[in-house]
């Protein structure tokens, strides 16, 4: 990227950090025919990968204007939610603020400002909606022990400190890291790769090279499906602070949490090297490969961008977080396929997989990305059913009579609808769910339209069936249900109530539970009687009212293992799938048990 011409339009932020207050002082000045009265100045509603509108402009104040040639006070009032007008401006102006920049739950989409470290990133810096071009930012502030780093994406220009960057769009794509901080390096297939840890935990120094040598094998069996890094160099910032529930991607970065026991914990080590694993796969499969229309992100930063295709962009990101990850030696197969059943189950049994598409899911994203109680009968998770159908599609591939693959063939649709540069652009739109269809028949006649029927039309996918015909035979247990949900270990509180099953008497998300058929509840006891053939009183509060509901458990089936019965001829096609031993005995009986969600387990009872 070469350096702006002299009179090109640019946006100027001076940026000081704060690590005593965890503030930002921020000093912006625009130049241009778009600075005039009545401009506006905003910070985004939303980010890409965080699909819900936020309130990212709570937190600036004092918000002061100023023409710099007179030094006049140029007046300032708010506009919406995230927004403010200039009056009376005409050509050049500066605008400074301060922002408070400590704030975990916005962490990921924001950064943060903390007393050792901070991540700066472009949502807490207002910008034009009529100017989105190049942008300046210097950074001060820094203590005497801290060090920066930046990830690629923008030129170092004269300035200590100081980075031109070609959009606001990639000033918002890019955090900035500086503090007391780790950064170990890794080349991998000629590319840099920095591991940037702004905090530390029990177990670090001992369990670092292990962790590392997992994600070594993440990014080059990532690279390997694609055949290409989109990058010059990638940055992973990594925090295990258990309030930084992060993972968000970015275009030559990511920001993944990974927890205070990632090191101590063999399951946590595996979820950290699968959520790392998760927001790589990003940087091909979203952050370039987009779905219409949000290859025109810049444009939308305020009103939202609805798109029907996330089932791809993020269901095929999550069925890769762990088959990658069972590649790179963090998971035995069986996991791998106990968690495709395990996500199978959680949607199936939700009346909401009858009736909603997951094109209808994805266009509802900024209704349903955050999960909310009641949710189990109008509404199902784009990341669930788009891992099922890219499942689906991978084995449908693999026992055909080409040498086909979902790797292979997802590579060359990549190829097809981003192409094999690193740069997004102008007039990239993105694919619609007709060019996937459209390419999936060129791969084979009618895959396509079995691809559509899949993420057009509600349910349709038979995930159980498609196990059986790799070899892996279901083995089903009779069992009784009430249709109640609980999110996590949130029992005795009801999450949700099955409009179709025998719970629906009137009982209500929120409702909690106090009692069973008269005595003090226990979630063992709930179970206990939820499985039994006779009438259930559940006695609940709710406000302030108490109140008896009585059903009677309805029966039906659960899937409680996967038996190999398949040949060796299929033993050695999911060995060549999953890259790892497979060759269990006949009548071997693999374990289902294992089942993790980044969005919630949603257990039914």
């Amino acid at each position: 990227m070469l350096p702006l011409p002299e009179d090109s339009p640019l946006a100027i932020y001076k940026v000081e950090i704060n690590p005593a207050t965890l503030q930002l002082k921020i000093e912006m000045t625009l130049e241009g025919s778009f600075v005039r009265s009545g401009m506006k100045l905003t910070v985004p509603s939303w980010v890409a990968g965080d699909y819900d509108f936020e309130p990212y402009g709570r937190d600036l104040f004092a918000v002061k204007a100023k023409d710099p040639a007179t030094g006049a006070e140029i007046n300032v009032r708010r506009d919406g939610w995230n927004g403010y007008v200039l009056e009376e401006c005409s050509g050049k102006v500066v605008i400074s603020y301060t922002a408070s920049a400590y704030d975990t739950d916005h962490g990921d989409a924001m950064g943060l400002v903390d007393s050792d470290y901070a991540v700066l990133m472009g949502t807490r810096y207002l910008f034009c909606p009529d100017y989105l071009g190049a942008c300046r930012v210097s950074y001060s502030g820094l203590r005497t022990s801290w060090e920066i780093h930046h990830p690629s994406g923008a030129n170092r220009v004269g300035v200590q400190n100081c980075w031109e960057y070609p959009s606001y769009e990639i000033l918002l794509d890019t955090p900035v890291v500086m503090g007391n901080l780790t950064i170990l390096t890794r080349e991998i297939r000629d590319v840099p790769f920095y591991f940037v840890f702004v905090d530390q935990t029990v177990g670090f120094a001992e369990m670092i090279d292990a962790f590392l040598e997992k994600l070594v094998l993440t990014v080059k069996e990532t690279f390997d499906i694609f055949g290409l890094f989109p990058f010059s160099d990638y940055t992973f910032v990594l925090s295990t602070n258990p309030q930084a529930d992060w993972g968000l991607e970015h275009l030559s970065s990511n920001m993944s949490g990974l927890g205070p026991d990632v090191f101590v914990d063999p399951e946590k080590f595996a979820q950290g090297v699968r959520v790392c694993a998760h927001e790589l796969f990003h940087a091909w499969n979203v952050r370039r490969l987009r779905p219409a229309p949000l290859g025109q992100l810049a444009k939308n930063l305020t009103c939202g961008c609805f798109t029907e295709g996330l089932w791809m962009a993020e269901g095929f990101t999550r069925y890769y977080e762990f088959l990658i990850s069972t590649r790179a030696g963090a998971y035995a197969p069986d996991k791998f396929f106990s968690a495709v059943l395990g996500y199978h189950r959680h949607l199936s049994q939700q009346p909401a997989y009858e009736r909603v598409t997951a094109t209808d899911s994805s266009l509802a994203t900024f209704l349903n990305h955050a999960k909310y109680p009641g949710r189990v009968n109008s509404s199902i998770d784009y990341y669930d059913k788009g891992m099922l159908i890219a499942f689906a599609l991978d084995a449908h591939l693999r026992q055909g009579q080409t040498s086909k693959t979902l790797d292979s063939v997802f590579r060359d649709f990549y190829v097809a609808f981003f192409g094999t540069g690193d740069t997004v652009l102008p007039d990239y739109v993105g694919y619609t769910t007709q060019d996937v269809i459209t390419f999936f028949n060129t791969v084979e006649t009618g895959l396509g339209d079995m691809v559509g029927g899949w993420v057009d039309k509600p349910a349709g996918l038979d995930t159980p069936k498609v196990l059986a015909r790799l070899g892996l035979t279901p083995v089903c247990e009779d069992m009784r249900y009430l249709g109640l949900f609980f999110m996590g270990d949130g029992a005795p509180t009801i999450y949700g109530v099955a409009d179709t099953m025998p719970a629906a008497v009137g009982l209500a998300s929120g409702d909690v539970i106090t009692a069973v058929n008269g005595y003090a509840y226990t979630q063992a006891a709930l179970k206990w009687a939820a499985a039994g053939p006779s009438e259930v009183i559940l006695t609940v509060t709710r406000g302030h009212r108490i109140i008896n509901f009585t059903m009677t458990p309805a029966k039906g089936q659960k899937i409680t293992g996967l038996i190999w019965d398949g040949t060796p001829a299929q033993a050695a096609l999911i060995a060549r799938w999953v890259k790892a031993d497979f060759a269990p005995s006949k009548g071997t009986v693999l374990p289902t048990t294992f089942y993790e969600n980044f969005h919630g387990i949603e257990a039914m009872i």
